[in-house]
């Protein structure tokens, strides 16, 4: 992004004009609008950030003030506000969409890293393509699936904290143990794992790990790991570490929890 050829204009424009660009936009949540309107006061309303990008307005920052304007017009279209952004690129809009802060909402995790990709921040690129390595799909948008990663934060610690090697590694245990089913992805399962393969890497059987995890659903360990009121993650790898025991006369685990 170039601070010197980046120009700026406020302007009013038809809302039927400005678009939202899904390669980095969140969707809009209607919930989100109605409390806006709720709430209204036109004092407090700030302009739409737009890009004129290809002939087109693209909104980065205030999509959902612009659903509000338009509900509280009876869902008819109108002249808005806008701050007027010439030079930008695509990636520049999402780099702008993810840091956005100060007294608008944070943005979602999830948006966030769907827009650094969009932007092509080398190391979400990176975290991207080694997930999807594993067999797993990450694409940065909501709703679980089989095979499919919705907790993105918690994966990218992961992948921060171990090498690219083992985060693929860690992917494909809970891929195999589990066939992918959606809630062997949830935030608990992912945070276990990762306890669990830091302290006894290189002491667990990888096959027998993957069997006896197998035989116990997901919500299980989450449910049995809940119980504890405290421990973080390590509530779940402790479930996992049982699991892995159970029946075993030989070459049983040591309790490190």
């Amino acid at each position: 992004m170039n601070n010197n050829t980046t120009k700026f204009e406020y302007k009013q424009i038809n809302s039927k004009f400005i678009l939202s660009d899904p390669a980095y936009q969140r969707t809009v949540d209607m919930s989100r609008v109605r409390l806006i309107v709720a709430n209204f006061n036109k004092d407090l309303v700030n302009p739409a950030k737009v890009s004129f990008r290809g002939g087109k307005y693209y909104v980065f920052d205030g999509q959902h003030t612009l659903a509000a304007l338009k509900l509280k017009n009876n869902n008819e279209d109108l002249m808005v506000d806008c701050k007027v952004y010439t030079g930008l690129s695509q990636a520049d809009e999402a780099i702008l969409f993810s840091q956005q802060n100060g007294i608008s909402r944070t943005v979602e995790s999830i948006a966030k890293f769907k827009a650094l990709y969009a932007s092509g921040d080398i190391d979400i690129r990176e975290f991207h393509d080694l997930t999807n390595k594993s067999g797993v799909r990450m694409d940065f948008t909501k709703g679980g699936a089989e095979n499919k990663i919705v907790a993105c934060s918690k994966a990218y610690k992961i992948y921060k904290s171990v090498l690219a090697s083992d985060y693929i590694d860690i992917l494909s245990i809970v891929k195999n143990a589990w066939g992918g089913v959606k809630e062997s992805f949830s935030t608990e399962i992912l945070g276990g794992i990762y306890i669990f393969y830091k302290t006894y890497k290189g002491e667990f059987d990888r096959k027998l790990l993957i069997s006896q995890l197998g035989k116990v659903s997901p919500l299980v360990i989450v449910r049995e790991g809940k119980a504890y009121s405290g421990g973080g993650d390590e509530r779940f790898a402790r479930q996992m570490y049982i699991v892995y025991n159970k029946q075993l006369r030989t070459h049983r685990l040591a309790d490190k929890f």
